[in-house]
C-alpha cells in the first residue's frame, strides 16, 4: 500500500534494512594515510611521479602527490587516517598535497585543479585539532572541524561551509574572510571577497530525531549518504548536506531534495525505548510537507522507510518538491545494500556497520 502526501502530515511506515560496509585496506598496515573508494566510475589515479593513469580501485592507498580524476559520471571518496573524508564530485581533478600524520597534527591539504569537492573535517576527541585545506593556485580554504566544500573553475575559486568556520587566505598569506556556517564566497585574485548565503538546492529534505535512534539518509542513487551510524559515527558524502547532533539524543540530517527516485531513511537503535522522527521538505524556505513518526526500538535494531518526491523540474538544484510518496512496511530482503564507508581499514562487522 502507498500513501501520498502534500502539505498535510501523514503516518509513515518503517521497514527493516541492512547496511553493508565497504571493506578497504588499512592505511595503517601499509604506511599510507588515505584510501580511495570508487563510488561511481570512471575514477582514475595518477600516482606521484608517474606519467600515466590507472583505473581507481576500492581500497587503493593514496600517497602525497597522487592525483585523482573523475569522469562525467564519476564519484570518488578519499578517507584519511583521522576519519576526515573528501568526496570528489564528477568531472573533477585533485591532488593530495599532504595527508597528515598518524597523530593527526600536521593537517591535510588537497589541491583542486578543476571541479568540486565536499569534505567532512573531523575534530578528534582529546587531541589538538588538525586542519583540512582545500586549495587552488591562488587561494586556500581551511577548517579545523565541520562540513566544507570548494570548487575551481574558469570563474575562480568558490568555497562553502555548512558547519564550522572556514578561513579563506590568498597566496600572499592574507586572510580575506572567515566564513560562518551557511555562507559561501567566490574569490578572484585582486578582487574584493564578499560572503553570501550558501543555498545548495532549492528543495531540501530534513529529518530530526529524538530518542534512542540515529538517522541516516541514503540518496536516490544509492551510492552516497548523510547521517549517523551505530557508535554515533558520522557519515557525510552528499554535497551541501548538513549532519549535526543537537544535544542529548537529538539529531539532524538535511540533504538536497530535488533528485528523482527514493530517499531511504534508516533509523538505527542506540538503545531500547521510544523515539520520534520528524521529516519535512522545503522549497525556497517554505514548508511543503511535514510528518511525524513515533515508535519503539531496541539496541541495534534498524528501521527504514523510502520517500519519493514528486518534482517540478529536472535540474536537482532548482527542482521543486510538490508532494511525497511513502512506501508501506516491508521486510529487508538484502537486495539493496547501502555501501557506507566511514573509516580507512573498515571491514564488515556482524551487525553490518562500520
Amino acid at each position: 500500500m502507498v500513501w501520498r502526501m502534500g502539505k498535510l502530515a501523514v503516518a509513515m511506515l518503517i521497514t527493516l534494512v541492512t547496511l553493508v560496509a565497504l571493506p578497504v585496506t588499512s592505511p595503517a598496515q601499509t604506511g599510507a594515510a588515505a584510501t580511495l573508494s570508487v563510488l561511481a566510475p570512471p575514477v582514475e589515479r595518477v600516482a606521484a611521479g608517474a606519467g600515466g593513469t590507472s583505473a581507481g580501485v576500492d581500497g587503493m592507498n593514496l600517497a602525497e602527490g597522487d592525483r585523482i580524476k573523475t569522469g562525467a559520471a564519476g564519484l570518488a571518496l578519499i578517507t584519511f587516517l583521522d576519519g576526515s573524508t573528501v568526496t570528489v564530485l564528477p568531472d573533477a581533478e585533485v591532488t593530495v598535497k599532504q595527508t597528515g600524520s598518524e597523530r593527526g597534527n600536521s593537517g591535510i591539504r588537497m589541491l583542486i585543479h578543476a571541479g568540486r569537492v565536499w569534505a567532512r573535517v573531523v575534530q578528534a576527541a582529546g587531541r589538538r585539532s588538525s586542519p583540512l585545506s582545500l586549495e587552488s593556485n591562488e587561494y586556500t580554504a581551511t577548517a579545523h572541524d565541520g562540513l566544507i566544500g570548494a570548487e575551481q573553475s574558469g570563474n575562480g575559486f568558490v568555497c562553502w561551509t555548512r558547519r564550522g568556520e572556514l578561513r579563506l587566505t590568498d597566496r600572499s598569506g592574507q586572510t580575506d574572510v572567515v566564513l560562518m556556517p551557511g555562507r559561501r564566497t567566490r574569490a578572484t585574485f585582486g578582487s574584493t571577497v564578499v560572503p553570501e548565503p550558501f543555498v545548495p538546492s532549492a528543495s531540501v529534505l530534513e529529518v530530526r530525531t529524538s530518542g534512542p535512534v540515529l538517522p541516516l539518509l541514503r540518496m536516490p542513487d544509492g551510492r552516497i549518504a548523510a547521517g549517523f551510524l551505530a557508535g554515533e559515527v558520522e557519515v557525510n558524502q552528499v554535497f551541501g548536506s548538513l549532519t549535526e547532533r543537537q544535544g542529548g539524543d537529538r539529531w539532524l540530517v538535511e540533504v538536497p531534495a530535488g533528485y528523482e527516485g527514493p530517499y531511504t531513511l534508516i533509523l538505527t537503535g542506540t538503545g531500547t525505548g521510544s523515539f520520534v522522527a520528524k521529516a519535512s521538505a522545503r522549497y525556497g524556505g517554505v514548508t511543503v510537507y511535514r510528518q511525524e513518526m513515533k515508535g519503539d526500538v531496541s539496541q541495534g535494531e534498524r528501521l527504514s522507510t523510502r520517500i519519493t518526491h514528486d518534482l517540478s523540474g529536472k535540474d536537482p538544484k532548482t527542482a521543486r518538491v510538490l508532494e511525497a510518496t511513502f512506501e508501506g512496511l516491508r521486510k529487508w530482503d538484502g537486495g539493496e545494500p547501502a555501501v557506507i564507508v566511514t573509516a580507512p581499514g573498515a571491514v564488515p562487522r556482524r551487525n553490518g556497520l562500520n
